[in-house]
């Protein structure tokens, strides 16, 4: 007798030869997970915000905010549906400077860098990502595509709302901290860790900009340490 497997509506699938993805991972993991479109094409707003509501618990403001500003972005406002590909337009959506992925004079801008995760992950805290290491994986990061990016642009509140969102919407129910483990598992393979599960509390406007402010002055203890240290 066969039997035959039949897939959970929100369980992991790796993305097929013809699917569309972005350089954004979270969103490449809500359409691994079902959440949006598997095919990553013809997404509608309105899917966008449903996706990051049930799947990251965004709250509405957060999540119409999201949609529409870089809908707004790409120039995309009054289209019916996108594809995930759009947002590979570079410096709309996708930025140097990434986390995940190289800059794009330097090469390959919208897939995964296992080597840029990696670079992140050594800079944990006692096992876990937090402010203190995303601050401090920028700052790599900065340092390097200044010195090799001559066609570098560089925006550090984007930067810092990229971690913000990443700490809350992750590591909502941690304390804001992350397991490398777990972290390497959704940035690599764009996948919900096993055991994880959305935050508790739905993600909203305050928490975000919280997050955000403490990196911005993280940056630049990190730009004063850095002078100080040119200077003698």
């Amino acid at each position: 007798i066969k039997r035959y497997y039949k897939m959970s509506t929100h369980e992991w699938q790796a993305p097929g030869p013809d699917d569309k993805r972005s350089p954004c991972p979270a969103l490449n993991t809500l359409a691994n997970h079902g959440y949006l479109p598997r095919s990553g094409e013809n997404i509608t707003a309105s899917q966008f915000i449903k996706a990051l509501e049930k799947g990251l618990n965004a709250s509405p403001l957060v999540a119409n905010y999201l949609t529409y500003s870089a809908l707004q972005q790409l120039g995309k406002l009054f289209d019916k549906s996108i594809n995930l590909d759009d947002l590979n337009v570079h410096n709309k959506i996708e930025h140097d400077i990434s986390l995940t992925r190289k800059d794009f004079y330097l090469g390959d801008n919208i897939k995964v860098d296992p080597e840029l995760v990696d670079l992140l992950l050594e800079q944990n805290v006692d096992g876990k990502i937090n402010e203190e290491a995303l601050s401090k994986s920028h700052w790599i990061r900065l340092n390097n595509s200044k010195q090799f990016n001559p066609t570098l642009t560089y925006n550090n509140f984007i930067s810092a709302g990229e971690s913000s969102l990443l700490l809350n919407f992750i590591g909502g129910n941690t304390n804001l901290e992350i397991d490398t483990e777990r972290l390497e598992v959704f940035l690599k393979h764009e996948r919900f860790p096993e055991g994880w599960r959305k935050p508790d509390k739905a993600v909203g406007v305050w928490p975000l900009i919280t997050v955000v402010r403490s990196l911005l002055q993280r940056y630049d203890q990190l730009g004063k340490e850095q002078k100080e240290q040119n200077v003698s």
